[in-house]
């Protein structure tokens, strides 16, 4: 242990690890004691050199150190620690009462799992990986062995995190064209070769489900559907009618295999807000990260105000619309701030019934706010 590489940090950068936060940002970094490659496993000192414990080395992120321990006693074998964390995770999935009626499941998400790096989606009988930093990926082979014979899956594909990642069978076979799925009486085709995120947007089931409650007899508007989840739950609550708006070409194919009887409407969302004049009963709003550098969030919140307007534009008198940021540097205040902007541009009374956000299966570490990365709104338009 005492040869081991050492991050130390500068003087008073200590307190966020004291209350076992995961991260240490380059800034805090005041010296390097010896010379871990990329993905090592290093010692964090405070300034005085007490061990606060260990973690996975990036000298090429921000996030300089992922901690995986605390404390300053030495960390059993990584395959023991790995295995451990890992059967957890699964476990207490498999036991919660949230996270049933469907066959798609986020099995590991990063932090919030104390698995820093490391994100695991379950598509029925395949999986889908992220290996988010470079001891995730050193670690590959150990990690598709385990993850075999934890999961019982018939392969898993490696998806890209970065130029450092070649996507790939990490073990099995992955089928060269979608794999279907169920969702709580809803059945979607998910691409996990070629699809945004893991393939599907796993982390919006919950809201589906509200959707799907809200939808019956109204008039449904989807808007950045990708593949048609919320097009698919309209249609399942009984919708009148459903528009589905995506400018993806193959994402609009899947769109219709999953949402049969929906409009779908290939074009830029904008566009369509300004050119079609109809209005909506039940309004989905969830646009890609808008954000994805903190130096973006006042142009991202700019972009959330604008397309929130053109949407209360289209919400009749009644409507409801459910309402998404995903970037994770827009926090809940700035996007609810935009929103009131884009309702005050609109000329719109609109009342706040509930927050939104990820299902369990996504949990977010209670010291780790960085990890709650979807804020949502449910909104009534009431004028």
């Amino acid at each position: 242990m005492a040869d081991q590489a050492a991050v130390r940090l500068q003087p008073g950068r200590d307190r966020s690890l004291h209350q076992r936060h995961p991260w240490v940002l380059s800034g805090s970094v005041a010296a390097l004691e010896g010379e871990p490659l990329p993905g090592a496993v290093v010692r964090v000192l405070d300034a005085a050199g007490r061990c606060l414990g260990t973690g996975d080395y990036d000298p090429e992120s921000q996030l300089r150190v992922r901690m995986t321990h605390f404390g300053d006693k030495p960390p059993v074998a990584e395959e023991i620690w790995l295995a451990e964390r890992v059967a957890n995770a699964l476990a207490w999935r498999a036991a919660h009462p949230a996270l049933r009626e469907t066959d798609a499941l986020r099995l590991i998400h990063a932090e919030g799992d104390a698995l820093p790096g490391l994100t695991i989606d379950r598509y029925g009988e395949w999986l889908a990986v992220k290996l988010g930093t470079p001891a995730m990926l050193r670690r590959a082979p150990f990690l598709a062995e385990l993850l075999a014979g934890a999961t019982g899956a018939q392969g898993a594909w490696l998806r890209g995190e970065g130029p450092r990642t070649a996507e790939r069978e990490l073990f099995g076979t992955i089928p060269e064209t979608p794999v279907s799925i169920q969702e709580r009486g809803r059945r979607y085709q998910v691409d996990l070769r070629r699809g945004q995120k893991t393939g599907f947007y796993l982390d919006q089931r919950d809201a589906r489900d509200l959707y799907a409650r809200l939808a019956t007899g109204r008039r449904a508007l989807d808007l950045y559907a990708y593949t048609g989840g919320f097009a698919a739950a309209a249609l399942q609550g009984g919708a009148a009618s459903v528009v589905a708006v995506e400018s993806s070409g193959p994402a609009c194919e899947l769109l219709a295999a999953n949402a049969p009887g929906a409009e779908i409407a290939q074009q830029d969302v904008a566009d369509f807000l300004r050119d079609d004049e109809r209005e909506f009963d039940l309004v989905a709003v969830d646009p890609p990260p808008f954000a994805r550098r903190k130096r973006d969030v006042q142009a991202a919140a700019r972009a959330y105000k604008d397309i929130n307007l053109r949407a209360l534009r289209r919400a009749a008198s009644g409507a409801h619309v459910l309402t998404f940021s995903c970037s994770h540097h827009v926090n809940a205040e700035a996007f609810r701030h935009a929103l009131v902007l884009a309702a005050h541009d609109a000329g719109r009374s609109v009342q706040m019934l509930g927050t939104l956000g990820a299902p369990p299966d996504h949990p977010v570490a209670l010291v780790h706010p960085q990890g709650e990365y979807l804020s949502g709104l449910l909104l009534r338009v009431d004028s």
